[in-house]
């Protein structure tokens, strides 16, 4: 079996761009299942195909970008040269311009193709801006002609149909490398700070407004005097256009600044080491993707505070999380309730972690993914 991977840029798994370490974590179990996986990429900048080896199990071969329909492209004659050899092209995002005039080509030489959404559609800005022009000049009409759309939630498939794609789907979640994961991690990574006896909450990501940080500020100032005393929210991540010093004096303003620590990016064992050194996850997203930061926090036997946007809503009958409503009342009322919890937090965090082992491992995902591309070319 012949699956190409179809990406922009060169599949980073160091990357903040969590969909790079998707692409990139896929080509490398598919191998290792004995798939024969390939990863093609449009770069910018890039004036002819290359190969970029970024490790021993992962080549990228990289192509310029695809800008007119009507032009000769390197990347599309290379795929109708091998399209007798290629089972499946797989599409990861389909918002460019560049991938639609690829599937174009493709639908026209009778190449199948699904494509990886990657949570976008179940997003609240799916249908604004740039978005919503593309939706309806040809975003619509390509998500269409692929055989299927792979969703990493159920919840996200319901957004693709409000979207407007009328075609089968199916659901795969995001995983880590279990056998990677740092092993011995410490637990004390903030005995330095004043709030080292507090109960800490940790929050991974990137700090874009759809993260829904405001609300959770909010949702600290509203508490009562007494509990605010107890707890600290642990902010890691890179800034986005300037939200790090808005949120700042957000919680200034409303006077719960000491509790935030703003810690700016973490990495590698670093990373680790805070969110072992804390009591709880809590991520009050209006809509992910599928957090891999959510799953290493799991994998680290920690209780959840989560939003219905984070996409766990069907994914174990095992008790691993407080859900509430991602608006900054209900998500006091959820900081309340796992504080209530606390004796529970051990056990919880047990579930979290057996989650993650039984279904997030990324051994686990490329099999579900395998099966339904033999499914999906069997067809």
């Amino acid at each position: 079996m012949r699956i190409v991977h179809l990406t922009h840029g060169r599949a980073n798994p160091e990357s903040h761009n969590a969909i790079s370490s998707v692409v990139y974590n896929m080509n490398k179990y598919e191998k290792l299942e004995g798939i024969q996986s390939e990863i093609w990429a449009i770069v910018d900048g890039t004036k002819k195909h290359y190969s970029y080896t970024r490790d021993k199990y992962v080549t990228v071969e990289c192509f310029p970008r695809v800008r007119l329909p009507f032009i000769k492209n390197e990347i599309i004659e290379k795929l109708i040269d091998n399209k007798d050899s290629i089972d499946l092209v797989h599409f990861h995002l389909i918002f460019n311009i560049d991938k639609n005039i690829i599937a174009n080509s493709l639908k026209k030489y009778g190449v199948p193709f699904i494509i990886t959404s990657h949570g976008t559609y179940s997003k609240p800005h799916a249908s604004t801006g740039k978005r919503l022009i593309a939706k309806y000049l040809y975003e619509k009409k390509y998500l269409n002609l692929a055989k299927e759309i792979h969703t990493l939630t159920r919840e996200e498939g319901t957004g693709l149909q409000q979207y407007g794609y009328n075609g089968k789907s199916f659901v795969a979640y995001n995983g880590i490398n279990i056998s990677e994961l740092k092993k011995e991690r410490n637990s004390n990574f903030f005995a330095d700070r004043d709030y080292n006896n507090k109960i800490k909450f940790i929050w991974l990501g990137v700090l874009r407004d759809d993260k829904n940080i405001k609300s959770l500020i909010e949702a600290v100032a509203y508490l009562d005097n007494e509990v605010k005393k107890q707890i600290v929210i642990i902010i890691v991540g890179p800034d986005w256009k300037g939200n790090l010093s808005k949120y700042k004096q957000l919680a200034i303003d409303l006077h719960c600044s000491e509790n935030f620590d703003f810690l700016g990016p973490l990495y590698n064992q670093d990373k680790f080491d805070a969110l072992e050194s804390s009591d709880i996850y809590v991520m009050p997203s209006f809509s992910e993707g599928f957090s891999l930061a959510m799953i290493e926090a799991m994998s680290c036997a920690k209780p959840l505070l989560i939003t219905p946007g984070c996409g766990l809503n069907y994914i174990s009958n095992r008790t691993f999380s407080v859900n509430c409503e991602p608006y900054s009342q209900d998500l006091t009322r959820g900081i309340t309730e796992i504080l209530i919890k606390k004796d529970d937090w051990k056990q919880m965090g047990i579930e979290s972690k057996l989650i993650v082992e039984e279904k997030l491992s990324w051994d686990k995902v490329t099999k579900v993914m395998i099966k339904n591309y033999e499914r999906i070319i069997n067809e």
